[in-house]
């Protein structure tokens, strides 16, 4: 679906007459956090749907400021979540993986050889003087062009995931109704049945079996 035409079913949605309450403002505000929580439901899920990579030089280096690249005012897109980091052959052959960096989420362990590196505010830090090339995993905040597509609702692409597209309406009725104190049941219903149709998608979308651990109680 466009932005455009979930606009459209989220209009439909509200059954709404006129824009004297939700005016396009306002639901292109409600949508863009819908879409927000959208892509976390996503990214619970399968962690590699919007993952982007940017990689880095590194020189004896022992801290690695983000901030500019992926992090901070200046960064589009900016990182939302890190999800690895590779050593690589080279920034010109990124998919040339020599190993995984192992992280942690305290410095101690970095700093006693515990883990390879943590990731504290805007900075990287390593376990020493470091000297590779490095792929960096990250899932990224919309973009400003992304933002701006959803404050004009225009013929827009969203993602590859334009069959649940109507799912981001769907969320977005629910900040509309808690300002009109709105309940609709037959639409929460099919918000629980598509995030399950979602979940069973994503699950399955690189191809094979998926695995599921089963509780076996012994008699």
């Amino acid at each position: 679906m466009l932005i455009s035409e979930v606009a459209a079913l989220f209009k439909v949605y509200m059954d709404e007459p006129d824009q004297t309450f939700v005016d396009d403002a306002l639901m292109a505000n409600w949508l863009q956090r819908a879409y927000d929580d959208f892509r976390c439901i996503v990214t619970e899920i399968d962690p590699h749907i919007y993952t982007v990579s940017q990689t880095y030089n590194l020189s004896a280096t022992r801290k690695l400021d983000l901030d500019g690249t992926i992090l901070g005012s200046a960064a589009d897109p900016r990182m939302y979540q890190l999800n690895n980091i590779y050593e690589i052959e080279s920034t010109a052959l990124p998919d040339n993986i020599l190993r995984r960096l192992e992280p942690s989420a305290a410095l101690d362990s970095t700093y006693d050889l515990r883990a390879n590196y943590t990731l504290k505010g805007a900075e990287l830090f390593f376990a020493g003087e470091v000297t590779m090339a490095i792929r960096v995993d990250f899932i990224p905040e919309p973009t400003t062009a992304q933002v701006a597509a959803w404050n004009a609702l225009g013929a827009t692409y969203i993602d590859d995931l334009n069959r649940f597209h109507d799912l981001i309406a769907l969320i977005a009725y629910l900040q509309y109704a808690i300002s009109d104190s709105a309940d609709n049941q037959q639409l929460i219903g099919l918000l629980g049945r598509r995030q399950q149709q979602l979940r069973t998608y994503l699950e399955n979308r690189s191809g094979g079996i998926v695995e599921r651990v089963v509780d076996v109680r012994w008699m």
